[in-house]
């Protein structure tokens, strides 16, 4: 079933308890899976976050929010050092495209090598303790429950969630830093998940909504990927001209990047947190009517 709150859901607290078990028992498949790790831990990492925004939606009135947030919070983390690897070998290949082949090799060359070597440790490392993380969670979901249900149950949280991206975004605006705009990034992002789990509010309307938040997360993504890219090139094995290219390239793109996410963020996030819940509210009020 979709990763959403559904008009057949018994309740609020019941599709908690299904969303959580079916994301936590497709990060198992994964894990038992087979064919090349890279996309496999990609994946399981997309599962933590969404299972992570879930909480967040309901934190309010979830008791056991804050504690299983950080057993999902450590899962993800035992992965974060193969994905990043992967990431960063993504972030050098974009960059280089514009380059001749033989500087976009030797420039390529120390990250293809991090990725390797992550490659051939991950699974033995890294999967086993993933997976009794994601097995416990299934088996603890069964009782989990909220203090409210219907749209009080949610409410408070997408307030939360709004707000704080709206504060992470003005923060950026003023000084925007690698940690503020990595900030504005999560906050992002939790708001996208929450307005995914909410899609049937209203598909047609919600729909765009959506979207926009969805590239949002994704620009400030890659503005976040450039700063530790350019990071690591302080580090990397090259020659002092391929590392000054290298940070010329990333400097124009985030420049491109910043130009974009500024009006489409102001745009999402304009407006405060009542309006929007009023609206969404009363969608969810009408939800089964003809």
């Amino acid at each position: 079933m979709p990763y959403a709150i559904l008009p057949e859901d018994e309740s609020v607290q019941a599709a908690l308890r299904r969303i959580a078990r079916e994301e936590a028992e497709g990060a198992l498949a994964q894990v038992r899976g087979d064919g090349d790790l890279g996309p496999r831990v990609h994946a399981m990492r997309k599962t933590v976050k969404k299972l992570r925004g879930l909480l967040r939606l309901v934190r309010p009135v979830f008791p056991h929010a804050g504690a299983e947030n950080a057993v999902l919070r450590d899962a993800g983390r035992g992965l974060s050092a193969l994905r990043d690897a992967a990431v960063q070998l993504s972030t050098a290949e974009r960059l280089t495209e514009p380059l001749p082949d033989d500087r976009r090799t030797a420039l390529l060359a120390p990250f293809r090598e991090a990725a390797r070597h992550h490659d051939a440790r991950a699974e033995a490392e890294m999967l086993p303790p993933f997976a009794d993380a994601m097995s416990s969670l299934v088996s603890r979901s069964e009782g989990w429950r909220l203090k409210k249900e219907g749209w009080d149950a949610l409410e408070p949280g997408l307030v939360q969630t709004w707000e704080a991206a709206r504060k992470a975004m003005k923060a950026a605006r003023r000084d925007p830093d690698p940690e503020a705009l990595h900030e504005w990034r999560k906050r992002t992002k939790d708001h996208w998940y929450q307005a995914r789990l909410l899609r049937h509010l209203w598909a047609g309307m919600m729909d765009p909504h959506i979207s926009a938040a969805d590239d949002l997360g994704e620009m400030l993504g890659q503005v976040n990927d450039l700063a530790v890219f350019r990071e690591r090139l302080d580090a990397a094995d090259l020659s002092p001209a391929l590392r000054s290219e290298a940070q010329d390239l990333a400097t124009v793109r985030h420049a491109e990047l910043m130009a974009q996410v500024v009006p489409l963020g102001r745009r999402l996030f304009a407006g405060d947190a009542e309006g929007l819940t009023r609206r969404w509210g009363t969608w969810w009020s009408l939800r089964g009517s003809a």
